[in-house]
């Protein structure tokens, strides 16, 4: 009977860390978020393409957006976010690029179990002059 005693408070400490794991967003994990490289590279370059309509009241140049994002245990992107604007609207339109990808996430990976984490991306805009 002692063990049961024992027992019962290590599982439910056991349990409640691990139920606040589920709502944690790491930040280091051993196997990062990923998705397929060639696929994701291609709607990165496909996306950040800009007309000329809107290219002609930009000055040329080279305009980066570090976006942030999270994605979940399942696969799914959120909280998507620009973390610097360089302006001319660039920060919405990489945010927006982000959100566009339909392809598939695998999530991030830590201690052999699938977890929310952070991922980073550079969102680079290169207009040259006309």
């Amino acid at each position: 009977m002692k063990k049961t005693i024992f027992l019962f408070p290590f599982l439910f400490v056991f349990g409640v860390v691990n139920a606040q794991d589920k709502y944690k967003v790491f930040e280091k994990v051993e196997l990062d978020a990923h998705t397929n490289p060639k696929k994701w590279a291609e709607h990165i370059h496909k996306k950040s393409q800009l007309p000329d309509s809107v290219t002609k009241d930009i000055p040329a140049g080279t305009y980066t957006v570090k976006v942030q994002f999270i994605v979940d245990i399942h696969g799914n992107l959120g909280q998507i976010k620009a973390l610097n604007d360089p302006g001319y609207g660039f920060a919405n339109r990489a945010v927006n690029i982000i959100s566009s990808y339909r392809g598939k996430w695998e999530p991030a990976n830590q201690c052999g179990r699938n977890v929310k984490a952070y991922r980073n991306e550079m969102i680079t805009f290169v207009l040259s002059a006309q």
